[in-house]
């Protein structure tokens, strides 16, 4: 009995070692990038329609936001910069002005204005407009289409004012006076999603106060219902919406930075729109939570900006709403902000982090870690096709999962032989954001299919774009929880 129990403990042992040495691979070590002082937040989109996903970071102590050019391999380049007031509290990325570019709405933490930045189509900013929010210390900011006219609409926390801001988009960039919430003490980050699947967006604050963090749920046409608030950690900081336990419906996992909370609080959602209590995970004064599946193995993951450690951790879920040890990645000093987006188009999920700490050290402003995960696609038939072609996605509507196929012709050689051709598949957001690349690699001509596991994402409309070559096509998918 001693030996069966020795050995089985040691194969444990040896299950949990791989594990551990398998997530300390997951992502290269960490490039960094010079911003200037304090980087408080990054925002990612496609802001000069190349196809790749570029930055824009902001810094507390210079009142700028810096845009950073993605090179398409992963790499950055600081274009261009924009004055926008004392300390901007946050970055929103959308199509603001309905025109297929990408424009930026940047809060000021240091007053009570809101500033938008309309992209010319080539990735500069030009300040239209600015606007009131309704309250002082205006932070981190969402959109969405909260009224369902089309427009993307702002959700503004008022730290210093204990309220949040819904400023409803008329759909050309112009926004109406802000309508107010309360919430709780210092509302730090807003985030939207449906939390309880009637197919409008609702909203979470952190109140970053009062140990706690608010939701309100949206009638439908954009007018919230009254605030329900769930108990957290001291300074709640930036929350993430994501099913980590594939029942269907949203959780929500929340950093808790203060010394004597330094965890992330997760609070299984159950549906309807209400949270079981949390269940706490150690950090290191945690100030950001982003989810995706980083490994490849269908679970949803967490990665969180440990401020005090100066690295970002990855969580790797269990797909039941539990998690593996966390494993730290070195990233700059003080890292505040983090997020999600495929840089080097290879397919699997980077983590790109601001470093707030850094007092303008050289080269410590922007970490970006590269994905070291391999993502394949499947070959159907070798057959030779006489045209291109993006087939409809099945099944559509889908839950949670859906299946993409597409044709590639031959493209004949001097040779005689049929040549290979680079080809890329990705998801986009109403929002215009990147949210998946499914292929982006050098095919043979023939019959492909390849799946989106959307567990994680939100329900709502999202469109499929197949490039190859000169060739490109989209179309529409729906996810319905």
């Amino acid at each position: 009995m001693k030996v069966h129990t020795i050995l089985f403990l040691a194969a444990i042992a040896m299950v949990l070692t791989c594990r551990n040495s398998v997530a300390q691979s997951l992502f290269a070590p960490a490039v960094n990038y010079t911003v200037g002082a304090r980087c408080y937040v990054i925002a990612s989109a496609d802001f000069d329609g190349d196809g790749d996903v570029d930055l824009a970071a902001s810094s507390d102590d210079e009142s700028w936001v810096s845009i950073l050019l993605n090179n398409g391999q992963g790499t950055f380049s600081v274009d261009s910069s924009y004055t926008v007031g004392n300390t901007p509290g946050g970055i929103v990325a959308a199509d603001f002005d309905n025109d297929g570019d990408i424009d930026l709405a940047v809060t000021h933490y240091g007053g009570s204005e809101l500033y938008i930045l309309l992209n010319d189509s080539h990735g500069m900013f030009v300040i239209d407009s600015t606007y009131e929010t309704g309250g002082l210390n205006s932070h981190k900011s969402c959109a969405g289409d909260f009224d369902k006219d089309g427009d993307l609409d702002l959700a503004i926390p008022n730290s210093g004012s204990a309220n949040v801001a819904i400023m409803v988009n008329n759909g050309n960039g112009v926004f109406a006076d802000p309508v107010l919430y309360s919430t709780g003490s210092f509302p730090y980050t807003a985030i939207t999603d449906d939390i309880d699947g009637d197919a409008d967006l609702d909203l979470v604050v952190v109140n970053n106060g009062s140990w706690s963090v608010g939701v309100f749920l949206n009638n439908g046409t954009g007018v919230f219902g009254a605030r329900v608030d769930y108990p957290v950690g001291n300074k709640g900081q930036s929350p993430s919406l994501a099913d980590f336990d594939k029942d269907g419906h949203l959780d929500l996992a929340v950093p808790n930075a203060h010394s004597n909370t330094p965890f992330v609080s997760v609070l299984r959602g159950k549906g309807d729109g209400t949270f079981h209590p949390k269940v706490d995970l150690p950090g290191c004064r945690p100030h950001t939570v982003t989810s995706a599946d980083y490994n490849g193995d269908g679970n949803l993951d967490m990665a969180v900006a440990d401020n005090e450690c100066n690295s970002v951790s990855v969580f790797l879920g269990n797909g039941d709403s539990t998690f593996q040890s966390r494993v730290a990645f070195n990233v700059g000093i003080g890292p505040n902000t983090t997020l999600t987006s495929d840089f080097d188009g290879d397919g699997d999920l980077d983590l790109a982090a601001a470093n707030f700490d850094n007092n303008g050290l050289p080269g410590n402003g922007v970490s970006i870690l590269m994905n070291n995960t391999l993502v394949s696609v499947q070959q159907i038939t070798p057959d030779r096709i006489p045209s291109f072609a993006l087939e409809s996605n099945y099944p559509n509507p889908f839950n949670p999962s859906t299946k993409i196929g597409f044709k590639l012709p031959a493209r004949t050689t001097q040779a005689g032989g049929q040549a290979s051709g680079f080809t890329s598949l990705r998801i986009f957001d109403l929002l215009g954001h990147e949210v998946a690349t499914l292929v982006n690699e050098e095919l043979r001509p023939g019959s492909y299919e390849v799946s989106w596991e959307a567990s994680g994402f939100p329900s709502g409309t999202y469109f499929y774009t197949l490039t190859s070559g000169a060739f490109t096509e989209t179309k529409k998918l729906l996810l319905l929880k």
